[in-house]
């Protein structure tokens, strides 16, 4: 049950971190031994306490060795012309300005680059990929070498303000300790009209209602910092100076019977009893419509 104050030790673990907002009241609404959910008392905003990373300054670092185990001879290459493997192409179904291809993307969280080669692929002329993780832009860059990813920050690309047509941050704000300074920062680069999408695990969701502590995936405390509400993702698009904000959500597919047997012909009988459980949550979300998923889209004034 959700405490209606923040105690002594909260007020203790969360020094020096405020909310995106402004705001340092939180409310707790559950704490594990290994971790607790809180959500802000002015914008609701929900927070991992304690926070994986505190500042951005530790980010570089944290993420680098956080993917260094993840092998590139893991990493399944698609034709970029016919894969819609991103989650910006599920948003596109319900949001159709999304599918306008015009000059300029850039993907911030690229990872291994499959994003970028599938706008490329679909017409964009110029489109570049932003990663903290070193290793995993060392991949991107072995797997698509015609095209170019960064691991240094936008405003040390080379890239044009105003010239951005769309910036893409699949599954990324959620890693952020200053997410609000981070879309500011932004901002410059979007062409007039230009439009952000952003898609985030949804605290609103069917999962987190009925799970709660046990969304473990999602709330994933050992790498997410702030979870977001649809209000809340609204109110921080609206900070930015974005306009004609959207917000909605989607479902994952559902796990197959033959993903289960998988699992239990490899002796994993916890890990598929978890996946089924995280599974009822999916069948609770259909049936109030209210997705794993959050996204928001914004364009810059024209």
């Amino acid at each position: 049950m959700a405490s209606s104050s923040v105690d002594r030790a909260d007020q203790g673990r969360l020094t020096g971190l405020a909310c995106w907002c402004g705001q340092s009241t939180w409310v707790t609404l559950f704490r594990t031994r290994r971790f607790g959910v809180l959500r802000c008392s002015g914008c609701s905003t929900h927070r991992i306490d304690p926070p994986p990373l505190c500042a951005e300054s530790e980010s570089e670092r944290f993420y680098t060795d956080y993917y260094e185990t993840v092998g590139a001879d893991s990493i399944a290459l698609s034709d970029p012309t016919r894969s819609r493997s991103g989650a910006l192409w599920k948003v596109a179904e319900q949001v159709p300005l999304l599918n306008q291809v015009r000059n300029t993307a850039i993907d911030i969280g690229s990872g291994e680059g499959h994003l970028c080669a599938e706008l490329a692929g679909r017409g964009w002329s110029s489109v570049a990929g932003f990663d903290i993780s070193r290793s995993r832009v060392s991949r991107a860059r072995r797997l698509y070498p015609h095209l170019q990813f960064y691991d240094v920050p936008l405003s040390a690309s080379g890239i044009a303000t105003g010239s951005v047509d769309l910036v893409v941050m699949e599954a990324v704000i959620e890693h952020l300790p200053a997410p609000l300074a981070f879309l500011c920062e932004i901002m410059p680069y979007l062409a007039p009209g230009g439009v952000l999408l952003l898609t985030t695990p949804n605290m609103d969701s069917g999962h987190f209602r009925l799970l709660g502590r046990r969304w473990t995936g999602m709330l994933a405390p050992h790498a997410h910092i702030f979870l977001f509400s649809p209000r809340s993702i609204t109110l921080l698009f609206k900070r930015t100076g974005l306009t004609n904000v959207q917000t909605g959500s989607y479902h994952t597919p559902m796990y197959t019977p033959t993903q289960y047997l998988k699992r239990l012909a490899h002796g994993d009988v916890t890990g598929t009893l978890w996946r089924a459980h995280q599974e009822v949550g999916g069948i609770y979300g259909r049936l109030i419509n209210r997705g794993p998923m959050l996204y928001a889209v914004g364009q810059k004034p024209l």
